[in-house]
């Protein structure tokens, strides 16, 4: 493999210079092949095309001839000289010194920030146990009825409205006058515990027509922190009640599962690797999330300065315009947009880290898979929604996600052998 001359400058904060050496029959080689590539394209009186001296053209060409000898070579050699001396641009460089002579060797630098060098943190930090998947019956038997449910058929009911049966619903609800929830057509499984306990307490018994009100106290630590706690006021009326009647266990129904499922036996395993699945996710998410967050307040490393430039101002755009921040002044903004910029070029380094030290590859068909599912959600085919630039970017954010989810299992299970 051929040697380069390559020299290597320092300039403190994670800023490099290399100056590269480019051998004279190389620089020579570039204008032979520039020579053969130019003279069938022109014409100079007195001469056949693609007959006339290269010396002749070389001169009367003589910038075109450079400019193509440079830009052959320089980006061929900064990448030869950068995987010689082991070193991994951050951003791309800024180039110098490009003069260029024919019998002469090109001289040429390349200026650069590089990424730092740090050791991983100890997985002892995160405190993390191994933890086993656990899961009850009961749980198991409501995976399973929601899988019936989905395959349920439904027929007209006159009596009142009781567990199991689907009710068509319309309703709103207010807190303080304020509306907080308006639907029509809802269709519902009593029984199914989507909705709040008090909820399906009132609806249970009605009949088909009838309109109530009813009023309903949130929990504490609902979901929608605006809510916790609040008494809301509802209006509903049934439209439709209906009696489930629930799927045959045959081959038609056991098909939709897959190879596998050929029995009821097996589609209970189906059910029950389901819930396992799940309670593994979830375990995982919550060992994701304290990773995450150990990783933000032990991580400290300089980052490239362009990076976190770009980065910072990508964020103080998006703050910008959020509504929440519209009484906050631009320099407190800029001070969070930086701080949070901090703190994702350095995870995303460690990422990367990880997954060159061992040698990790992102899952390209979970990314796919995932890529497929937001692609059904917004009801455009995969290959169609890939061909446009924020489809691209819906991608690309996808194989982000599932990059750090793969580094930060990795990490998971270290900590928790």
């Amino acid at each position: 493999m051929e040697s380069l001359d390559v020299k290597i400058e320092d300039l403190g904060n994670l800023k490099r210079k290399i100056t590269v050496t480019v051998p004279q029959e190389k620089v020579r080689e570039a204008y032979n092949k520039t020579y053969l590539s130019m003279k069938d394209k022109v014409s100079i009186n007195g001469f056949r095309k693609g007959k006339m001296p290269q010396s002749l053209l070389e001169k009367r060409f003589n910038k075109v001839m450079k400019n193509e000898a440079v830009e052959t070579l320089v980006p061929e050699y900064y990448d030869k000289a950068i995987k010689q001396e082991s070193i991994k641009p951050a951003v791309r460089p800024t180039f110098d010194e490009l003069e260029i002579e024919k019998d002469k060797p090109l001289v040429f630098s390349a200026s650069f920030e590089i990424y730092p060098d740090f050791d991983l943190p100890d997985h002892s930090v995160y405190g993390l146990k191994k933890q086993e998947i656990e899961f009850t019956e009961e749980e198991v038997a409501e995976q399973k009825q929601r899988h019936l449910e989905n395959a349920a058929t439904f027929t007209p009911k006159d009596d009142a409205a009781a567990n199991g049966d689907q009710v068509v619903i319309e309703f709103n609800g207010k807190v303080d006058d304020e509306s907080i929830a308006d639907a029509k057509d809802q269709k519902y499984i009593l029984g199914s515990k989507q909705f709040l306990p008090e909820f399906e307490e009132a609806l249970l018994g009605m009949k088909k027509d009838e309109e109530k009100d009813f009023d309903l106290t949130f929990p504490t630590d609902y979901n929608e922190e605006k809510l916790q706690g609040k008494t809301a006021q509802f209006s509903v009326k049934v439209s439709e009640i209906n009696a489930t009647q629930p799927p045959e266990m045959d081959e038609a129904f056991f098909s939709k599962y897959g190879e596998k499922v050929k029995s009821e036996e097996d589609f209970n395993q189906y059910v029950e690797d389901e819930v396992k699945f799940r309670k593994d996710y979830e375990i995982k998410g919550d060992n994701r999330k304290i990773v995450r967050e150990k990783l933000t307040d032990i991580l400290d490393f300089e980052v490239p300065e362009q990076l976190l430039q770009e980065e910072t101002r990508a964020r103080f755009n998006q703050v910008k315009q959020d509504p929440a921040n519209k009484d906050a002044s631009d320099a407190d903004l800029e001070e969070k947009a930086k701080k949070e910029a901090a703190e994702q070029l350095r995870f995303s380094i460690l990422v990367q880290k990880v997954l060159d030290d061992e040698d990790i590859k992102t899952d390209e068909q979970e990314v796919y898979r995932r890529f497929e599912m937001n692609c059904a959600m917004i009801g455009i085919r995969p290959e169609e929604l890939v061909k446009e630039e924020y489809g691209m970017q819906i991608y690309q954010q996808t194989y982000g996600i599932v990059t750090e989810e793969t580094a930060l299992d990795f990490l998971i299970e270290k900590a928790t052998e």
